[in-house]
């Protein structure tokens, strides 16, 4: 991504993480937001089944560095955005349909409803009045998409879709800024975004109700996980059950694992299985059940399960995988999505059988990840590339956003030395 933004070249207005690069604020958008879902551990919104902030934030510090912003102004456009993102997502899970309709007709609600959170985003810090954000929506309702077949069989495009969401939302209020317009019944008309994606089928309530009083932004969630949400709450049973006493010996006389989970989700981690027991790459199996489990009883680190985890495929893990048999629970598929849950019950050898149950996932409002797990994923991941005083300063200067200058003072810190 980043080759292919440096062939684009143009105006020097925001910095790519990583590289201290200033390219076009869109171009930036694009690669900071591809970066942003590149592991698969970005965060999560329930029940609309959807990760907000990979969008949003992108695009929204690409606007912010364009137009130099401060942090207090920054700090509002990403809560504004994430909750257009989130409401929008609401509004098509159907308590009655048990699912998101997006996700139910393989449509990525992330990209999608990330578009026009991004464009809600980026429009306040371009400046636009109320019209102005509401053509930056209209606009970029025809911008959004993104198709999630590659969660069952393959492929590297589902990284771009926060990348290219976010780049279409700057793209949209940028447009938007210089005159373009949008229908003013982009959501609700008879060719609108409800009508098209939806099929006209959508919760006006869940869209609406309380806007600005109550927020959904706060429902967003942490991944302690760097793989497919889905496959969370069998990692969680599989570290349970190695907390209590199956070791790796005992793991290595397993005979046969079975993965129960909501029926809505096999698809996505369990279908087809020839895919899932043996995927393709290390980005595959994060959207495998049968692998994450194995990664999950065989690895694991920091939280539990680390990105080194699928740094590459594991023979050991594919041999185990290969024994996961994974079928639809019925108390898991009652919970879905306001709870991702899971059972896993493991034979041994020698006839002994193991079970552990979550009925909600770590990380989620039930169980949500502590201030110091969420600084132990950020440091996790960015000492990868960070010496160990900069990740510090990086965090501290995060956490108090609000206060800061102008988002180029953050950005600046996002540069790896020497590169």
């Amino acid at each position: 991504m980043l080759r292919a933004v440096r062939r684009w070249g143009g105006t020097p207005e925001a910095t790519v993480i990583g590289t201290g690069e200033h390219l076009p604020a869109p171009a930036v958008a694009l690669a900071n937001g591809t970066l942003a879902h590149a592991l698969d551990f970005d965060d999560t919104h329930l029940p609309s089944v959807l990760h907000p902030s990979a969008s949003v934030v992108p695009a929204a510090l690409a606007a912010a560095e364009a137009t130099g912003a401060d942090g207090a102004a920054l700090t509002a456009a990403v809560a504004a955005g994430i909750e257009v993102c989130n409401r929008l997502g609401m509004a098509s899970y159907l308590p009655e349909a048990r699912n998101s309709l997006f996700f139910a007709r393989g449509r990525h609600a992330t990209s999608i409803c990330g578009t026009l959170g991004a464009a809600a985003a980026a429009g306040l810090l371009y400046g636009l009045d109320a019209d102005g954000i509401a053509h930056a929506l209209g606009i970029a309702a025809s911008m959004g998409s993104g198709v999630i077949e590659a969660n069952r069989t393959g492929g590297t495009v589902k990284r771009v879709h926060c990348g290219w969401a976010a780049h279409s939302g700057v793209t949209a209020a940028v447009l938007a800024a210089e005159g373009v317009t949008g229908p003013p019944t982009v959501l609700e008309g008879r060719f609108g975004f409800f009508a098209a994606w939806l099929d006209g089928r959508y919760d006006a309530g869940a869209l609406l109700d309380g806007l600005g009083t109550r927020w959904e932004l706060p429902r967003t969630v942490y991944k302690p996980y760097p793989a497919n949400h889905f496959t969370h709450p069998a990692v969680d049973c599989a570290l349970a059950l190695r907390a209590d006493g199956l070791t790796a010996e005992r793991v290595a006389g397993i005979d046969s694992i079975e993965l129960g989970v909501a029926e809505p989700v096999l698809r996505t981690i369990a279908e087809p299985r020839e895919e899932k027991t043996q995927p393709r790459s290390a980005y595959h199996a994060k959207f495998s059940g049968p692998y994450t489990v194995a990664a999950a009883l065989l690895g694991g680190g920091g939280l539990g399960l680390a990105q080194e985890d699928f740094a590459a495929l594991d023979p050991r893990c594919l041999a185990l995988a290969a024994r996961v048999r994974v079928v639809a629970d019925e108390k898991a598929t009652e919970l879905f999505p306001t709870a991702f849950a899971a059972v896993l019950r493991v034979r041994l050898a020698d006839g002994t059988g193991l079970e552990h149950r979550v009925d909600s996932s770590r990380g989620s409002p039930e169980h949500p990840l502590s201030a110091a797990e969420i600084a132990l994923k950020f440091t996790g991941n960015a000492s990868r590339a960070l010496p160990a005083d900069r990740v510090r300063l990086l965090a501290d200067t995060a956490r108090n956003l609000a206060g800061l200058g102008t988002a180029t003072d953050l950005m600046a810190l996002t540069k790896v030395p020497g590169r």
